[in-house]
């Protein structure tokens, strides 16, 4: 049992050849092979069924483990920031622009922002258009299944594997 599913695949099509060469006959010989590659078959797809569902539980807590980690970056995020704020406000306080120590320094650094304070009243040049456009996928595809003819476009149905 240690042949691989292509292979088991490979030896299937093969017995299949061999029953078309022979005008359709399956003499029992060729009906044991076939027993057999089914049987193996059967017993390395459910192999590779456990294994699936082993990655599938494995990706889920990988899921999970993110959301956490998201999570408590989110609030080392929000501390930095409470930190920044109250330190800023103290130096102001203060009027501290620096805080010189043996391993850091802490200053502040000027930058600008602009600040829309009225739209309405910025020149036409300064304003740009942005159109977008996309495919309403489930529109088609429901005018689709109402007998719509739509050219570009067609349903294709799948076979997606499931394992229970």
């Amino acid at each position: 049992m240690s042949e691989s599913i292509f292979k088991i695949s490979q030896e299937l099509q093969g017995i299949i050849n061999d029953i078309i060469d022979a005008g359709g006959e399956i003499t029992p010989e060729t009906e044991a092979n076939l027993s057999i590659k089914k049987d193996e078959l059967s017993s390395k797809s459910e192999s590779y069924g456990y294994v699936i569902r082993k990655m599938e539980y494995d990706v889920n807590i990988i899921d999970q483990e993110i959301i956490r980690l998201n999570q408590i970056k989110k609030s080392r995020k929000n501390t930095i920031d409470r930190l920044k704020n109250v330190l800023s406000f103290t130096m102001t306080n203060f009027d501290v622009p620096e805080i010189v120590t043996p391993t850091m320094k802490i200053s502040f650094r000027k930058s600008s922002t602009l600040e829309i304070t009225d739209e309405s009243k910025i020149p036409k040049k300064y304003i740009v258009q942005k159109v977008t456009s996309s495919i309403s996928k489930a529109e088609i595809k429901k005018a689709i299944k109402e007998g719509e003819i739509i050219e570009g476009a067609e349903i294709i149905e799948n076979q997606n594997l499931q394992i229970k």
